[in-house]
């Protein structure tokens, strides 16, 4: 018979690997409201997915399968979905459904591989979630990189040339919705800049046929969460301003906030802020005034790198906002790509905006590289979390000295 101290040591590797967790599949019914999980045109996928912070959902509908990262784009999906119900009362919606079917093609089969394998699609965070986690060490390591992968040549005219193609794609990809369009994103109530290449093309199509035949077109608004007071000011113009007016009028403000012109630049032509994300976060900015460091909450989105991460930092953006109403904040820290702020008395406060937490050995590394990051002499750590948080993840955050508040939002004010 084996010495229990030998028992003890052949069973060590297993009781370590039973600290994480798994997090489980949920059917839809758990976790959405009705309105959400289904509807005359679409319905959520069973069961749903976690990766250990955020729900993955899959979308089937009459115009193709979409996938959302995260209970907050569902919402966008579902709205969208909503708006093309609209659209096809009116125009025969498949002319712009087939230009993008190769596009769609691709979350098709993201979707079919998270339905048949979700262990293997969902056993890690995306790269961009991960990426949200450094500081701005990780940031300068990444630039040398990138200097070194270029056969560090990178010069005065490089960088002018890669700036040019930059403000040339983003024109491209951005100031081309027209006031026509634009007014029937703002009939439907969703966002004109979209990332849904259906809708897009939707609205596209529905503009020329109006130009050609002048059908006097109009719909009922798409039903939805009503838009608290800042988001509401930001879309009024997104919807009534031409991009480039807003761009010129934001240059001025990102000055005001000390930004320089090669900063404003690169922010102003990063293809994942478009204009509507632009003017989201630059509300934010103004709700904050009188808070030090807001200019880094600029420099830290356009560091981002995937839709993902500026869905993840814009809603984290928001929770910290809300929360300075009844938790004043002091100043935004550097460094970090996390929105992270110092209150007036000292604490650090770190915001994310995730579904549900659970402790998986990601999530442990993910910690670890945010503390990391933090300033050496934090008098107190706390996590603002807008979803739910597990009895394990909360007792091991707790062990490494974070105040946990999770579910944020309840009674945070609105406006």
């Amino acid at each position: 018979m084996r010495p229990s101290w030998v028992i003890a040591i052949l069973l060590a590797p297993v009781a370590g690997a039973l600290d994480f967790e798994t997090p489980p599949a949920e059917p839809v019914s758990a976790g959405l409201p009705p309105e959400l999980a289904a509807g005359p045109d679409f319905h959520v996928v069973d069961p749903v997915e976690s990766d250990g912070l955020m729900r993955h959902y899959s979308i089937d509908s009459r115009f193709g399968s979409f996938a959302a990262y995260g209970a907050e784009e569902l919402k966008i999906r579902v709205k969208e979905i909503a708006a093309l119900t609209q659209i096809s009362k009116k125009t025969d919606i498949g002319v712009a459904a087939k230009a993008v079917e190769q596009h769609v093609e691709g979350d098709i089969k993201t979707v079919a591989r998270v339905v048949t394998d979700p262990v293997g699609i969902v056993s890690g965070i995306p790269k961009g979630i991960s990426h949200l986690f450094g500081g701005a060490k990780a940031q300068a390591g990444e630039i040398t990189d990138s200097v070194k992968k270029s056969g560090g040549t990178s010069n005065a005219k490089e960088v002018l040339h890669t700036a040019k193609a930059d403000a040339a794609k983003y024109a491209d990809r951005y100031l081309g919705v027209s006031a026509a369009e634009r007014r029937y994103f703002q009939e439907l109530g969703v966002d004109p800049y979209t990332n849904n290449p259906v809708l897009r093309r939707a609205v596209r199509h529905l503009a020329k046929v109006q130009a050609t035949v002048n059908l006097g077109m109009h719909f009922v608004g798409v039903p939805g969460l009503p838009y608290l007071s800042d988001v509401r000011r930001a879309m009024d113009a997104i919807y009534n301003e031409d991009p480039a007016v807003l761009r010129a009028r934001q240059r001025k403000v990102l000055a005001g906030y000390g930004l320089s012109a090669a900063e404003i630049a690169r922010y102003e032509n990063t293809l994942l802020l478009s204009p509507t994300r632009q003017s989201l976060l630059a509300e934010d900015a103004k709700i904050l005034e009188g808070v030090e460091g807001r200019d880094e909450l600029f420099r830290h989105a356009m560091s981002l790198t995937t839709d993902e991460e500026v869905l993840v930092f814009l809603e984290s953006t928001r929770l910290l906002v809300r929360t300075h109403a009844r938790e004043p904040i002091e100043r935004i820290l550097p460094g970090l790509r996390l929105p992270t702020a110092q209150t007036r008395d000292g604490r650090i406060a770190a915001f994310g905006s995730f579904d549900a937490v659970y402790w998986t050995e990601e999530v442990a590394g993910y910690e670890s590289a945010l503390r990391a990051a933090l300033p050496p002499a934090s008098k107190e750590k706390e996590l603002w979390l807008s979803g739910a948080v597990s009895a394990s993840a909360r007792a091991e955050l707790t062990t490494r000295g974070w105040v946990v508040h999770d579910h944020a939002w309840d009674g945070v004010p609105t406006t």
